[in-house]
């Protein structure tokens, strides 16, 4: 059994204790106050019970629940915040009815017994929150707040007691404010569980944490979106970067990087998604391989050639992001042309040192040296069905990018 589990087990021993002890208390003074705060220590024993449920079931997952039951916690948290409406209304009850005030008897073991059960109560309040806390369980900590709430209505007993052994009645202004501060701190876990069981956004400082991993690496140029929501305990996580890499590979080693330090700071985050796309450009070089006939100049009637390595030119091309406008920037013959070996991987060098993003071809290159060479180069490589150099500008003027680029679909 889990640790939050156990202290769930835990909180209904303490409340029967409370339970126990109260109602002997009552029967001891002859107070109808002690004998209702035992009936409500009764329903703090159902609410721990429930919130036991909540945590055992919440960890399972099924093929209709996929995900987990997490929110069942939150589920209970919120049917516990009932329970701390209910004791307010108790406190307020009693201190507006004033029946159960009266002659209290036996005042000195009255008040050692509820020095115990505020001891008790007290403790194990902050022990509960603590793990609460610690595991991120919201049904935890909305029952360490509801056993709180005990603490404060046999606080207004004690005032009871008190004021009844020197002549003063202040228990019943004392019951009004506490369960005014009760029914204020059930609002507030209501309101936490329902943004949980609405899909709220996480909290501001989790957010920020997290942006502040990804922008502290050198190659995540920008957080595009950063978005979450809690689950149970849990935290889902999901985020775009834009990043300086252009390689699947060497983006997958920086975000596994990231997500270990991520999860390494936020241990109750169940999953995490980050996406990325390369960093965005105004203009965007683009070499495709031409075929021209000898002691001819390539234009834009050129048709695309069959090969990469041995095609007698490149045609540079420019794409302005900005507007969509492709033009033609350069034809960069090939000088390893007449090589026996590595004409493809000569050429990719060479379009590297041009300062070259993107290739597009008729041919596919994966798994050729060329291929490889690109990808070393972090060029992105493509396939078109464009027949002349016109064709492709065309394509690539009314074609996007997935990642922001333009060779998607040619």
């Amino acid at each position: 059994m889990q640790d939050h589990a156990k202290v769930a087990i835990y909180s209904c021993l303490v409340n029967a204790l409370l339970m126990a002890v109260k109602y002997v208390l009552g029967d001891v003074a002859g107070s109808l106050a002690l004998r209702a705060d035992a009936i409500h220590s009764l329903a703090d024993i159902i609410s721990s019970f429930a919130i036991f449920l909540g945590i055992f079931i919440a960890d399972r997952k099924t093929r209709t629940f996929p995900e987990g039951l997490y929110k069942v916690e939150n589920l209970v948290a919120l049917v516990s915040s009932s329970f701390i409406f209910f004791a307010a209304y108790e406190i307020a009850h009693e201190a507006i009815k004033g029946e159960s005030i009266g002659q209290i008897k036996n005042v000195e073991y009255v008040i050692i017994g509820i020095v115990f059960i505020v001891t008790v109560a007290f403790l194990f309040s902050r022990y509960e929150l603590r793990v609460g806390l610690k595991v991120g369980s919201p049904s935890l900590v909305a029952d360490a707040k509801h056993i709180t709430t005990d603490l404060l209505s046999t606080l207004v007993i004690l005032i009871a007691v008190l004021g009844s052994y020197w002549g003063y009645e202040l228990d019943r202004y004392a019951a009004i404010i506490v369960a005014a501060l009760v029914a204020k701190m059930g609002f507030h876990i209501m309101v936490d569980s329902l943004k949980v069981l609405l899909d709220a956004t996480l909290d501001y400082a989790t957010l920020d944490d997290i942006r502040k991993v990804f922008m502290s690496h050198p190659d995540v140029k920008q957080v595009v979106s950063l978005g979450g929501r809690n689950s149970g305990r849990y935290k889902f996580v999901e985020a775009l970067l834009r990043m300086d890499t252009r390689l699947l590979r060497d983006a997958h080693e920086i975000i596994i990087h990231l997500e270990e330090e991520i999860l390494d700071r936020h241990p109750n985050i169940d999953k995490l998604l980050i996406h990325y796309e390369p960093e965005l450009k105004d203009t965007l070089s683009i070499a495709t391989a031409i075929d021209v006939p000898a002691n001819e100049y390539p234009d834009e009637n050129a048709r695309l050639s069959d090969h990469f390595g041995e095609a007698p030119y490149f045609a540079i091309l420019l794409k302005d992001n900005r507007n969509g406008s492709v033009s033609i920037q350069d034809y960069l013959k090939n000088p390893f042309i007449d090589l026996e070996r590595h004409r493809g991987v000569k050429a990719a060098e060479l379009l590297a040192e041009r300062g070259v993003d993107e290739v597009i071809t008729l041919l596919d290159l994966q798994g050729k040296g060329a291929g490889y060479a690109l990808e070393a180069l972090q060029i992105d490589a493509f396939m078109t069905t464009a027949n002349t150099l016109k064709e492709l500008m065309s394509k690539i003027q009314y074609h996007v990018h997935p990642f922001g680029a333009s060779a998607a679909g040619l």
